[in-house]
């Protein structure tokens, strides 16, 4: 099912009890993958559906126990969020600025530091873990984050694809990357680090932040190359006269892992 297509499906549901079926439906359609483990040092990346039997491996070093994706309230709970209005889906680019501020209802807006991280960890209960229990906690960073927005994006229809790699040469860094429906291009996405800016009020604001990827940026990201981040696209959605902070940020994919990941 494509985005287009599930929009003309879903804008033609027209009680609640329909919805209901029809997203049911579809997590059962989607929950089909049967790999075991994803994530940092695992794979480079991946472009499925995340299954609850699935574990996410968060950090290379193994010190924070792996993530399920054991909450399937999770896009009922995002269609109510945007009311059950395909209106607030209507470009790609829209339903990002949606799903992030999705993202931060689920999780809270910030993701504390390392020892608000530990702190939490030690409360949770088994191992893995699963995603429902960073719910409110501001503690769920870039692999819980960009997991609950591939899972989003999958069951919306995108053709999306999680990415294990790099930010700025040395941390390791989880991010999507999605392709626009019906062209070539791709547009990379951080659910983790938002845009900052201020408007003509001088409000601090903050959004998705995304940029566009050419076939042959996207090639050279599969290579392992470094790709800086372009506020360009940013500035014509939120606004060219606004003040951003343009803090430098370079992605990298772990190449070889990446070109070995599952591409269905």
């Amino acid at each position: 099912m494509t985005f287009t297509e599930f929009k003309e499906k879903y804008s033609n549901l027209n009680t609640e009890e329909e919805r209901k079926n029809f997203i049911n439906n579809r997590i059962k359609e989607l929950c089909k993958e049967d790999r075991q483990k994803i994530g940092l040092s695992i794979c480079g990346g991946y472009n499925g559906f995340i299954s609850p039997n699935m574990e996410v491996v968060s950090n290379v070093s193994g010190f924070f126990p792996n993530m399920t994706m054991d909450d399937l309230s999770i896009y009922e709970e995002f269609m109510n969020y945007i009311s059950n209005d395909t209106d607030y889906l209507s470009v790609e680019l829209l339903t990002l600025i949606n799903v992030q501020k999705f993202v931060w209802k689920y999780f809270g807006v910030n993701s504390g530091n390392v020892l608000d991280r530990i702190e939490a960890y030690t409360t949770f209960p088994g191992n893995p873990i699963g995603i429902s229990n960073f719910k409110g906690r501001n503690v769920a960073a870039c692999s819980e984050r960009s997991a609950l927005v591939q899972n989003i994006l999958k069951f919306l229809g995108f053709d999306s694809e999680i990415v294990f790699g790099k930010l700025n040469e040395k941390e390791p860094h989880t991010y999507i990357v999605f392709k626009a429906e019906g062209l070539d291009t791709r547009v990379l996405y951080d659910p983790m680090n938002p845009i900052k800016y201020y408007n003509s009020l001088n409000e601090e604001k903050y959004d998705a932040a995304f940029m566009l990827l050419t076939p042959d940026m996207y090639e050279a990201l599969n290579n392992g190359s470094k790709i800086e981040f372009d506020y360009s696209l940013v500035k014509k959605v939120y606004g060219e006269n606004n003040s951003y902070n343009e803090v430098k940020r370079v992605y990298q994919s772990d190449a070889v892992l990446y070109k070995g990941s599952i591409k269905k």
